[in-house]
């Protein structure tokens, strides 16, 4: 029976984790295995900057007032799809660069930065605001994230699957070698991976200016698929190994 004791299967992660403690002493079979859940988005969060330069404090200032009213004016005209928006940082000061003739931080003049976030629960809607928001002078416009409301439920759904997945590896394990599992003696959980409902990356602001880009056909517009939300649970079982009884 002492061959039942080197039964294992030690996969992605689980044998670092094993060496945090002992081993049970009886026989014991180790094994892991990965699932995945997704689920339809519930909302889309769209994560934009604002930042401009001028000569002076002044003109920074009303830079950075005029492009949070053209914001207004677009968000006006989708205020049905957006369920919240928030202003996440407003500041000015003094733009400072690296002189190398110089060699310190010398004043380039003055700047205005603010960034907001916006929750969009109506999806239909969602690629026209994107290109809408895009016809603005940004930093950054970031694309969208996808969103569940209840994210645990989600990942729970993932660790229950892949439980059962460990589950069933280590049973085929162990009555290929003529015993039956017996209680679980421990799980290694690794952190849950999302695998999808975001794209990664930020889009530039666009060179065209706003009246162009209202004039152009809504064709152009980026296809913005709501795209399902997919998280990864990993996990490692070790279970106790009730050996088969001798005839």
């Amino acid at each position: 029976m002492k061959s039942l004791g080197l039964l294992l299967s030690l996969l992605l992660g689980l044998a670092a984790g094993a060496q945090a403690g002992p081993l049970p002493e009886a026989p014991y079979v180790s094994t892991s295995a990965a699932a995945m859940a997704e689920q339809a988005p519930d909302y889309a969060v769209l994560d934009m900057r604002f930042r401009t330069v001028d000569e002076t404090a002044e003109a920074a200032r009303s830079a950075t007032e005029q492009a949070q009213r053209a914001l207004l004016g677009v968000l006006e005209g989708h205020a049905e799809a957006i369920r919240d928006r928030r202003v996440e940082s407003l500041t000015f000061g003094e733009a400072r660069d690296y002189d190398p003739r110089q060699q310190r931080q010398v004043r380039t003049g003055f700047y205005g930065r603010f960034s907001v976030v916006l929750e969009v629960d109506e999806l239909e809607g969602l690629s026209d605001l994107h290109h809408a928001l895009a016809g603005l002078e940004w930093e950054s416009l970031g694309n969208p994230e996808f969103r569940v409301d209840d994210p645990d439920a989600l990942e729970q759904r993932a660790r229950e699957r892949a439980l059962e997945a460990a589950r069933d590896r280590a049973r085929s394990l162990a009555e290929a070698a003529g015993a039956s599992l017996g209680p679980v003696w421990g799980v290694i959980h690794e952190p849950m991976h999302e695998l999808a409902g975001r794209f990664s990356g930020a889009v530039s602001a666009p060179t065209m200016s706003r009246a162009a880009l209202e004039a152009a056909d809504s064709g152009f517009a980026l296809p913005l698929e709501p795209m399902p939300v997919r998280v990864e649970a990993r996990v490692g079982v070790v279970y106790s190994l009730r050996p088969a009884e001798a005839p």
